[in-house]
């Protein structure tokens, strides 16, 4: 009796496998550390251990090069005008030092900000929407003693402000928004305004969650005391003065007709441009006294031989070497050959 395999399926593979030692395979085979059933029974969203995180392409997280120089630049001169600024303002040792841009959503800002904190929100226009100024609270518990006359002491608890403290803060924050003017002023003038001043982040609105924002990080040392100070725009608010802060390149697309044009434009004008010529005769040192004492008449011995080749120099470079004559009644050289230089 026969049996067939193809009424079988699955016979083939059988008769495949049956030839594999499958414990030699198992046992050269890497070690996973891999349970069969958790893989089985995974979540197919879930992005495993150490995968590459997602990019949301509509919402990039990178800015051009010239766009950070430009912001650094405005960062470090905000710094040092702030650090002289205030230091006479609070007459205590203070320090403000620029420590870097970080980009990252508005909502991860958010959800990192400490609570309660001191959130100043602005409108820095022509720059549209908000921008936030963000202070440690304990920072801004010292600077207020110290605004006050007290001494600039760490803050024993945290506490959201009064309504005193809140206007004292708001001067304070004001002077820091006039640096910030004096530090963009080279790049374009912008006009601050406050908008409100905030314990609770939860409580900023006029930042869509998604937009991308550019933290300009510093840090700020009032006497033993130091803190976080940021200063957060969105990157969207830049679209007014883009081209201010992050100018393109545009390359002009010519015909050959116009290049043409040019090139004869240019030669035209070269070779209308009037140029000195000096023909070298030769070349000899003398004392002061004896080129005082000369007069018509006087021979001078020149260095070289008769027949020795003349430099001829344009605008006061040695070009050309040359043989001395004369076309009709007229003086002449003749160019032999161009001085190569090295």
């Amino acid at each position: 009796m026969t049996t067939e395999t193809k009424d079988r399926p699955g016979a083939a593979g059988d008769d495949i496998l049956a030839e594999l030692n499958l414990e030699a395979v198992a046992a050269d085979a890497p070690d996973l550390d891999l349970d069969l059933d958790a893989v089985m029974n995974a979540d197919p969203e879930a992005e495993p251990t150490g995968a590459a995180s997602r990019y949301d392409f509509h919402r990039p997280r990178s800015i051009s090069r010239r766009f950070e120089q430009n912001l650094q630049n405005i960062a470090e001169l905000f710094a040092r005008n702030a650090t002289v600024n205030l230091t006479s303002l609070l007459r205590s040792n203070l320090l403000i030092e620029f420590q870097g841009i970080q980009l990252k959503s508005f909502a991860e800002y958010r959800e990192a900000l400490p609570r309660p904190t001191c959130l100043a929100v602005l409108a820095l226009r022509p720059l549209i929407g908000h921008s936030l100024l963000h202070l440690d609270l304990a920072l801004s518990f010292v600077i207020l003693k110290r605004l006050m006359g007290g001494r600039p002491d760490s803050e024993d608890r945290v506490r959201p402000f009064t309504e005193i403290e809140r206007g004292i803060l708001g001067h304070f924050v004001g002077r820091l928004t006039e640096m910030l003017r004096s530090a963009c002023a080279k790049l374009v003038e912008i006009s601050p305004e406050r908008i409100g001043l905030e314990n609770n982040p939860d409580y900023v609105a006029g930042i869509p969650a998604g937009d991308t924002i550019a933290a300009l990080r510093f840090r700020l040392r009032l006497e033993a005391v130091e803190g976080l100070l940021e200063l957060t725009l969105p990157i969207s608010a830049f679209a007014p003065v883009r081209d201010i802060f992050d100018p393109e390149e545009h390359v002009e697309a010519r015909s050959r007709e116009e290049m043409h044009q040019d090139r004869r434009q240019i030669l035209d004008m070269i070779q209308s441009t009037a140029s000195e010529v000096v023909v070298r005769m030769g070349e000899l040192s003398l004392p002061l006294d004896r080129v005082l004492a000369l007069r018509e008449g006087d021979l001078l011995h020149l260095p070289q031989p008769v027949d020795a080749p003349l430099t001829v120099l344009v605008e006061g470079r040695e070009v050309f070497l040359a043989e001395a004559g004369r076309i009709n009644q007229n003086r002449a050289v003749k160019l032999v050959r161009k001085i190569e230089k090295e």
